[in-house]
């Protein structure tokens, strides 16, 4: 199962969750059940100039990166000013807020998982009263900056196994970082650049930031651009290739976080290996 969305549709507006605790705050949703999906609860979200959003928690897990604007985010009465290239996980059960530090508006990808509940069922979002007792602050929070101003030139820094040949991956949110339930990591391939097909037991979504790719995804030829955004879930075979001259960007996420082995499940390279074994592929 895949979904595609594009970049048109991504409308933001106001969301019944937040309708009286927060100003100024829009979100456009990329996926959630409705697009297939049982873990990625993928969003675009905006503050307005001035808006900001009360002090809540969740009873799942979120990771952010900031794509425009200055935002002031509080995590555990501990405040940070964030920038595009900015991003960081919230734990569940962690109280945060937000606010926008800036002139302009602040826009960022969030992912949540688990996947958070439709509105009008069971609640996963909960607010804070002014002077509620909140838990200690953590040592040191979830945060870090990478932007594709730091992706290295030419082949440096460029993985050549996986059947990976050529692309550029930085992990931001993961294990390392202490996020449990999700990834996300940013990516780049350079033109003439490909992944051939595969599968993984989680879920991935792909969020395009710059360029446009040829995606393979159960069979059907899909091309991506910027703010398109593209979901593969459990079993979906898929493939990804660069044909533009010019590199393309995206940020990716997995949902449940990967298992430590198997992480790919290379189609050709399972294929020679039946080969190499005298498989006919013939049932007996």
């Amino acid at each position: 199962m895949h979904y595609v969305g594009r970049s048109a549709k991504n409308t933001l507006t106001s969301h019944p969750t937040y309708q009286n605790h927060g100003q100024g705050y829009t979100q456009a949703t990329l996926v959630d059940h409705t697009s297939g999906s049982v873990h990625t609860g993928l969003s675009l979200n905006q503050l307005a100039a001035g808006g900001a959003l009360s002090p809540h928690l969740h009873s799942y897990e979120e990771g952010f990166y900031l794509l425009a604007g200055q935002a002031l985010v509080s995590i555990d009465e501990q405040t940070y000013r964030l920038g595009p290239g900015d991003y960081g996980a919230i734990k569940v059960g962690t109280g945060h807020a937000w606010r926008n530090g800036g002139p302009a508006p602040v826009q960022w990808l969030q992912m949540a998982a688990p996947q958070p509940k439709p509105h009008g069922k069971e609640r996963d979002t909960f607010f804070l009263l002014a002077g509620a007792q909140r838990a200690k602050a953590a040592a040191e929070p979830l945060l870090g900056h990478f932007d594709v101003g730091q992706i290295p030139g030419a082949s440096e820094g460029r993985t050549a196994t996986g059947g990976l040949k050529g692309v550029f991956l930085q992990w931001l949110i993961d294990e390392k970082l202490g996020a449990r339930h999700h990834r996300m990591l940013l990516i780049e391939y350079q033109p003439g650049v490909s992944v051939g097909l595969h599968d993984h037991t989680f879920e991935e979504a792909y969020f395009i930031l710059s360029g446009e790719v040829e995606a393979t995804l159960d069979g059907e030829r899909y091309l991506a651009k910027a703010g398109d955004v593209l979901w593969a879930g459990v079993g979906c075979v898929h493939a990804f290739a660069n044909l533009s001259r010019e590199p393309v960007r995206w940020l990716e996420t997995f949902s449940p976080q990967p298992p430590a082995e198997n992480v790919f499940r290379f189609m050709a390279e399972w294929e020679q290996r039946a080969q190499e074994l005298g498989s006919s592929g013939v049932v007996a």
